[in-house]
């Protein structure tokens, strides 16, 4: 049997309650789980040398979703419509990502952990797009793949079908150095990016850990119908293919 390498996973930092939490949701933890790896759940630090001592000890790492980032990480004022997470947890999660990269480990970004990685790297994000109904309340819609180096391998396809609850995304004009988009909603919107580089570092604006069925008023049934098949694989075919990818990676540096 292989051994289950540990895969590092981010944490929210909120008051819940009457108490500030570390907190995480049960389904990033559980999918990484089954489908081989152990999960390793990294309190939001923000002194180099701790986080280097947990990311020494995984072989990949998960940035995941949450609220929105602190847009004057990218020069701008927050808009009206913006839920502004932690400091504790911005400051965080950049030194995550940041160090991760120097490491060298495989990352991958949910959400507001694809909004980190274009944000660690120099780039914007539009903080309420015109759009953002089409891609609040966990709706699912296609997104279209193209000229994608991991995507590609993971879903043998140029389109899919996802789930979006998120209400600010990538601005087009100011993607992070470093990074090419792969995916695209279609409304424009960049759904998926990875970085240019050998190890994986990708990017995905919807949550992959979570997609399971379709809701109600999804799409038509002919849409779904045609993809049911694919849904239900999808976090499986994600998080498997990012944990092999990370167990490799590890015997190679």
């Amino acid at each position: 049997m292989q051994e289950k390498p540990f895969i590092g996973i981010s944490m929210n930092f909120m008051k819940l309650g009457q108490f500030n939490q570390f907190h995480i949701r049960d389904k990033y933890i559980e999918a990484v789980y089954d489908n081989g790896g152990l999960p390793l759940p990294i309190p939001c630090f923000v002194e180099h040398e701790d986080i280097k001592a947990y990311l020494l000890q995984i072989k990949g790492l998960i940035i995941i979703g949450g609220m929105d980032y602190p847009p004057r990480l990218y020069g701008q004022t927050p808009h009206p419509l913006s839920d502004i997470m932690t400091e504790r947890r911005a400051e965080s999660d950049l030194l995550l990502f940041k160090t991760a990269m120097e490491l060298k480990l495989p990352i991958l970004g949910i959400c507001a952990g694809l909004q980190l990685m274009n944000i660690a790297t120099g780039g914007r994000l539009i903080q309420h797009l015109e759009t953002a109904e089409q891609h609040l309340g966990e709706k699912y819609h296609p997104v279209m793949i193209e000229n994608s180096r991991w995507l590609s391998k993971i879903f043998n396809t140029d389109r899919l079908i996802v789930n979006s609850n998120h209400h600010q995304g990538i601005d087009g004009g100011f993607v992070g150095q470093g990074f090419t988009p792969v995916a695209w909603s279609e409304d424009g919107q960049i759904e998926a990016i990875e970085y240019n580089c050998d190890q994986l570092v990708l990017g995905v604006q919807w949550h992959p850990e979570r997609i399971s069925t379709y809701a109600d008023n999804a799409l038509t049934y002919a849409d779904i119908a045609s993809d049911f098949g694919m849904i239900n694989r999808h976090r499986n075919l994600v998080f498997s293919y990012f944990i092999e990818n990370a167990r490799n990676a590890a015997t190679q540096r």
